[in-house]
């Protein structure tokens, strides 16, 4: 094969040039197939590709400036034109064509044309890259192109689009019988094209696959890549601590000691067989009384099921003025702090009219300020014991505060521009950033430097979380994609790819099995970890989803945005036969995917009235705390 592509072009040479009797000669000499390689040839090797373009070299369409827009409009009819079985998959093709056509015309100084092209079929992609044709329409002169980070990004990586054997034949037997070589060499240079089965999905819900889009690998590479083996079980019980918590409680002799002793016992399980190898940090007697506090509100945790209705507490923050940028709760959910584009961030008593001597409570209203960023306050996070507080901001700096002294303690630079979220270990000691310079990054609160930095986005990490181990770190991004990265070697070890929207927030099952992100195309998607497939796609909302936190006995997902409510979906419902459909993805026959039924999983939705939901939180007993601020529009 490898020697008959330039053999075939000799031949073609020939053909055109008229040397009849020496092209015979050199056939068969060279014993040149005339025939060009079928679809299943180039799917026997996974990723496949549009051969010999040049064969089909179309002289007058090189030379006319409409060619662009008049092949995409005879290949768009053509698409548009086949049968439904086909249609969903070879609709996938048209958005890369349709964005290199256009970025070649504006390389070529082509700008009328360039604007046509945009102005007649942008409205084809509004619904799926809304956001992306936006910005690729202020993409008008040659040197824009090399200015424009989603240009350059469309340009230095390959788009993934994923279809059945008979679609990708279909397609490439019409490119080459039409000779459109300019939609071929946009084929072949700019999409990796992953031939996965012979018949096309049934995909009844209609939207983005899940494999489609830019995500800085190729397909076959991305599946391969989602095979490596995790560690995701929960860390085993640190022994030595949970004995010093018994001696405590058999000491002090409370009235609920056997209650407290027997929930003890349940959390001196066998360690998981796939638990990461981490030490737990030093243990100290007021950790030993704040686990004792956290025996017993889990004595007194309520299970939520249908029968059983979920309790939400709602906490609105008025007269902010558009000024309060994030919010967060404490573990034990006794103190909210609240970050503001003036710079500072406030921390209030949740408690503050039954505990008046509280340290919080002493200043007015029941809040204290820290001040020491010089830019808005993007987030912030609580470390697990309580005692810090870490926050990120415009400065491109992450600052540690201590709750004992309310002072900044640590300022950590590194990132180059605005530092989006920010999160804490659930073991404490260190917590990840992310940022605008398309990086997110692991410190230790004992350093001021990274200790690991996490590259592989093409866009904005605008969301990081850290797995219930501990082990890794989870980012979303405005590229679409969510990542996971080992901590241990900084690596990324799953991609996870089909949200039509920048990623804007992310949330972990207490058992780490499952994630769950949603973001700015409104939709909550469920995610299989191991697998790195998607679950189940929930829609409902009406406005981008600003939080999402799972129940403490991972059951319910609740979910808050921009649109004034919190929807919480059932989560175990969510997971039986889809997830079995996203295991057998890729079997070699013909496969279907479930209807999306996310009114099966809703089980119920709450309106505010005019306050978006900025972060969710389950208590330790298993209530639901919605924090928002009231607006006026």
């Amino acid at each position: 094969m490898a020697q008959e592509h330039p053999d075939r072009l000799v031949a073609a040479y020939l053909k055109n040039r008229g040397y009849r009797q020496s092209e015979a000669t050199f056939r068969k000499e060279a014993v040149v197939s005339t025939a060009a390689p079928s679809a299943a040839d180039w799917a026997s090797r996974g990723e496949a590709s549009v051969p010999d373009f040049i064969l089909f070299y179309n002289e007058h369409e090189a030379s006319n400036p409409n060619a662009y827009q008049r092949s995409y409009e005879r290949l768009r009819k053509w698409v548009e034109d086949s049968i439904d079985k086909f249609k969903l998959e070879l609709r996938r093709i048209l958005f890369p064509i349709f964005v290199h056509a256009y970025l070649d015309l504006v390389t070529r100084g082509l700008r009328d044309q360039a604007k046509t092209l945009m102005d007649s079929f942008k409205s084809d992609h509004i619904e799926l890259y809304g956001q992306e044709v936006q910005r690729l329409a202020a993409v008008t002169e040659p040197h824009h192109v090399e200015e424009n980070e989603l240009a350059q990004n469309f340009r230095a990586n390959r788009f993934n689009v994923q279809m059945s054997r008979y679609s990708f034949e279909l397609l490439l037997s019409y490119l080459q019988d039409s000779k459109f070589m300019l939609v071929l060499r946009i084929v072949n240079e700019h999409i990796s094209i992953f031939v996965e089965s012979v018949q096309p999905a049934d995909d009844e819900e209609g939207d983005i696959d899940t494999e489609s889009g830019l995500t800085g690998k190729p397909t076959q590479r991305l599946e391969t890549f989602n095979k490596q083996k995790l560690l995701l079980g929960e860390l085993p019980p640190d022994l030595p601590f949970l004995a010093d918590v018994e001696r405590v409680i058999k000491e002090e002799g409370q009235n609920d000691a056997n209650e407290l002793l027997e929930e003890l016992q349940k959390m001196k399980k066998e360690a998981s067989a796939d638990a990461p190898p981490i030490a737990y940090p030093p243990k100290r007697l007021m950790d030993v009384h704040a686990a004792i506090a956290e025996l017993r509100e889990a004595r007194s945790k309520v299970q939520v099921t249908p029968a059983s209705p979920l309790s939400i507490c709602c906490y609105t923050f008025h007269n902010t003025y558009g000024t309060l940028q994030s919010l967060r709760l404490s573990p034990d959910a006794s103190v909210v702090a609240g970050g503001f584009s003036d710079s500072f961030i406030r921390l209030w008593d949740v408690e503050a009219q039954k505990t008046p001597s509280s340290d919080v409570s002493t200043s007015k209203h029941g809040s204290r300020r820290l001040v020491g960023h010089a830019g808005p306050v993007y987030a912030t996070s609580f470390s697990a014991d309580q005692r810090y507080l870490v926050s990120c901001s415009e400065d491109q700096t992450a600052r540690l505060w201590s709750l004992d002294t309310y002072t900044n303690l640590v300022v950590y630079k590194g990132h180059n521009y605005p530092v989006w979220d920010v999160d804490f270990s659930p073991q404490g000691w260190y917590f990840a950033t992310a940022s605008h310079d398309k990086t997110a990054r692991l410190w230790s609160c004992d350093h001021i430097y990274p200790l690991r930095m996490f590259v592989g986005h093409l866009s904005d990490v605008d969301a990081v979380k850290f797995h219930p181990n501990g082990g890794y770190v989870l980012t979303g991004s405005t590229d679409r994609t969510s990542r996971l990265w080992d901590m241990q070697r900084g690596e990324c070890v799953r991609v996870f790819k089909g949200h039509t929207g920048a990623v804007q927030t992310l949330a972990f099952s207490p058992d780490g099995r499952t994630m769950a992100s949603a973001g700015d195309d409104n939709a909550v998607m469920l995610w299989d970890i191991s697998s790195g497939k998607r679950i189940k796609k929930l829609t409902g909302h009406t406005g981008v989803v600003y939080a999402l936190e799972f129940s403490k006995d991972g059951t319910v997902l609740a979910s808050g945005g921009a649109d004034n409510s919190v929807r919480i979906w059932d989560v175990k419902k969510a997971e039986t036969k889809e997830l079995a459909a996203a295991k057998h993805h890729h079997a070699q026959q013909p496969h279907h995917r479930h209807a999306d039924r996310s009114s099966q999983s809703l089980l119920g939705a709450f309106p505010t009235k005019r306050t978006p939901i900025y972060d969710l939180a389950f208590t330790r007993t298993n209530i639901l705390m919605a924090l928002g601020t009231f607006t006026l529009e």
